[in-house]
């Protein structure tokens, strides 16, 4: 078990933006400080050496502390994310398992304190078929153990997003970002884009609701538990998560593997994972497994779509030089959306 928090990582190009000033500024740190060592308190723990500010981006900041017992980490998101410390109190009562449990959690302020959980995946366990195999089996267990059983209203800022109006929102989105001065035939072409989603998604069927889609099962936030000599994924950071269609998820964790390995799935592989995720679906719901591979496949096109509408929460809370200085998130998710037209 480390006691020592990792180096701190390199501000962003967003540094003299006001959520890492404010996160950077003595007065915060204090702040963070004392509520941290409150909190601890009470589970009879404190800490016990220097606090790092880990990594502070526009979106969140992450600072973690060394205590006798071993490292905890705590967050605050931007007001956009700001249901996140809510949202995974509600998910480590349904289970427990599955992902982080917070030490505490304050709502209001956005702010949650976790135990450190060790390593997450590595890029040898995302090159690992078998390894692929256990998280998308995993996902699909913790998506179904919470089906139906969260309420979006209890967690403010979440955002719903059924996938017949995907189309709709990805034209939303191009008009509110025009001046943010992209390449308006990449605009032309994200409109263009959003027919062919209506076409897609227009024959889902209803066999599963919406409900939590996390919106990031990324290696990187994936804890690797092999405590017990067999790995157990563990999922954490849900601040991009939506109230859409669960499937997404999937398909954003089989972008990951292409991105970690710089190569596409194999086709064999792919049906496998594919088989393995349906079969913990088709189990829980009792459905039919050929309505369940249509709803999967239909879905696919929809990842760019939820990671840019997660995006757009933030912007009413980024001054002018956050936003133009990760402008190329959006236009990746953008121009990944627009690929749809050709």
């Amino acid at each position: 078990m480390s006691h020592r928090p990792p180096p701190a990582r390199p501000l962003g190009p967003d540094a003299e933006g006001q959520w890492v000033r404010r996160w950077m500024s003595p007065e915060w740190t204090q702040a963070a400080d004392e509520w941290v060592s409150r909190r601890l308190a009470e589970h009879g723990r404190r800490i016990c050496g220097v606090p790092v500010t880990y990594r502070a981006r526009f979106w969140s900041v992450v600072r973690c502390y060394p205590t006798v017992e071993g490292l905890v980490w705590f967050k605050e998101n931007n007001p956009g994310h700001r249901f996140e410390s809510a949202l995974v109190a509600g998910l480590a009562r349904l289970a427990p398992y599955d992902v982080i449990v917070p030490l505490a959690v304050d709502r209001e302020r956005r702010w949650l304190l976790t135990d450190d959980q060790g390593t997450t995946l590595t890029h040898a366990d995302v090159a690992d078929q078998r390894i692929r195999c256990i998280v998308v089996r995993a996902l699909a267990r913790l998506q179904c153990a919470v089906l139906g059983r969260l309420d979006a209203t209890e967690y403010p800022g979440i955002v719903e997003l059924a996938p017949q109006t995907a189309g709709e929102r990805v034209r939303a989105v191009a008009e509110a970002w025009a001046p943010l001065q992209f390449d308006p035939d990449l605009l032309k072409r994200a409109a263009r884009a959003a027919d062919v989603l209506d076409r897609r998604t227009a024959g889902l069927s209803c066999v599963v609701p919406l409900d939590l889609e996390l919106n990031d099962v990324y290696p990187a936030n994936i804890f690797a538990d092999r405590s017990t000599g067999v790995l157990r994924p563990r999922f954490f950071d849900f601040g991009n998560a939506l109230w859409a269609h669960p499937f997404v998820s999937f398909h954003g964790f089989l972008d990951s593997i292409a991105e970690w390995t710089r190569a596409p799935l194999s086709r064999r592989d792919h049906a496998e994972l594919l088989t393995t995720y349906l079969t913990v679906w088709r189990d829980h719901l009792d459905a039919d497994p050929d309505v369940l591979h249509a709803d999967l496949t239909a879905t696919e096109p929809l990842t760019n779509v939820h990671r840019l509408t997660s995006w757009h929460r933030l912007l009413p809370h980024a001054d002018p030089l956050e936003l133009r200085t990760r402008a190329d998130i959006p236009h990746k998710y953008l121009t990944g959306i627009a690929a749809l037209a050709s």
